[in-house]
C-alpha cells in the first residue's frame, strides 16, 4: 500500500526548533525567543511545504516536569484542538498523538536531539500515530503502545501498519560507562545493550524493532543517520562532549498530503 503522509526531519539547516532559553542568548526575553522560534518554524515549513503555525507536539511526561498520565496515553487530534492561531501552544499531555487524513497539511511531530521518533501509519484506514521514544520510554514499551493505540481506537490490523523510525544516536555513539539505571526491562535490552571495554553501548533502534516484531509488525523502515556524528543534526550528546556546533534541537514530524493540491 502507498503511504499518504510526508515525513520530514529538520536539523541545523532549518535552525533551532525550540523556545527553550538554554539555546538562546541570555539577552533575549521569552517573548523575543518565542518570536524567533516562530520565524524558524515558518522557515522550516517553507522548506518542507507546511504551515509553521500548524504543528502539534505532545506534552510528554518526564521525571522532572510534574506531568502525570497513564503510560501509553494517546490523544486523537480533532477540530477542538485546532482553535488557536498557533497550534504549537495547544497543550496535549500524552505519549502518543494520532491524526487522520481528514486533516491534510497539519503537522504532528516532536522535538528531538538524539532520541528516535516512532511513526506508525495505518495505510488502509488513513490514520497515523507518533511517539517520542527515548530509551526510558522504550523500556516501558512505548513503541508497542503506539501500535496498540491504533488498534484500540481504530481496530487497525497489524498487516496494514507501516512503521518508520527516525534518525537517532546509534549504538556506536550512545555509550554509558555503567549499566544504565533506566534499563529495568531485561527482555527489551537483552540484545540491545552491549558491554565493550567496560562501556555499555545502547542500541535503541534494535530495541524498538525487536519489540515491534514480537507483536507482528513487519513493515519497518528506519533512518541510517546518527544524530551524534551527522553534520545535519543537533545532538545533546555531542554538545555535552564539547561540540558547540551541535547545540540545538531538531524536529521530526509528518503530515497528510493534500490530494487536491
Amino acid at each position: 500500500m502507498k503511504s499518504q503522509i510526508k515525513i520530514f526531519e529538520t536539523g541545523k539547516k532549518e535552525g533551532i526548533m525550540s523556545r527553550n532559553k538554554k539555546f538562546y542568548s541570555e539577552d533575549l526575553c521569552q517573548d523575543e525567543i518565542n518570536k524567533e522560534f516562530l520565524e524558524t518554524r515558518i522557515y522550516a515549513g517553507k522548506m518542507h511545504d507546511f504551515d509553521g503555525k500548524k504543528m502539534f507536539q505532545a506534552l510528554q511526561k518526564t521525571n522532572s516536569n510534574n506531568i502525570d498520565y497513564p503510560d501509553g496515553k494517546y490523544i486523537v487530534l480533532s477540530d477542538k484542538n485546532m482553535q488557536k492561531e498557533d497550534y504549537w501552544y495547544e497543550e496535549l499531555p500524552a505519549d502518543i498523538l494520532i491524526i487522520s487524513n481528514k486533516y491534510p497539511n497539519i503537522v504532528v511531530g516532536n522535538q528531538m536531539a538524539d532520541c528516535p521518533i516512532v511513526i506508525a501509519e495505518d495505510r488502509l484506514l488513513g490514520v497515523t500515530a507518533l511517539a517520542h521514544c527515548g530509551a526510558s520510554y522504550i523500556d516501558r514499551y512505548l513503541p508497542v503502545q503506539t501500535i496498540q493505540a491504533l488498534q484500540q481506537e481504530y481496530n487497525s490490523k497489524i498487516e496494514n501498519i507501516y512503521v518508520y523510525i527516525t534518525s537517532c544516536a546509534s549504538k556506536e555513539s550512545y555509550i554509558y560507562d555503567c549499566y544504565p539505571k533506566w534499563a529495568t526491562n531485561k527482555e527489551i535490552w537483552e540484545n540491545s545493550i552491549t558491554k565493550i571495554n567496560d562501556n555499555y553501548h545502547i542500541d535503541m533502534l534494535n530495541a524498538i524493532v525487536s519489540q515491534l516484531r514480537k507483536i507482528g509488525i513487519t513493515n519497518i523502515d528506519y533512518s541510517k543517520e546518527d544524530t551524534v556524528t551527522s553534520d545535519k543534526f543537533y545532538s545533546h550528546s555531542a554538545y555535552a562532549k564539547g561540540n558547540e556546533s551541535k547545540k540545538g534541537q531538531n524536529f521530526v514530524g509528518f503530515y497528510y498530503i493534500n490530494k487536491e493540491k
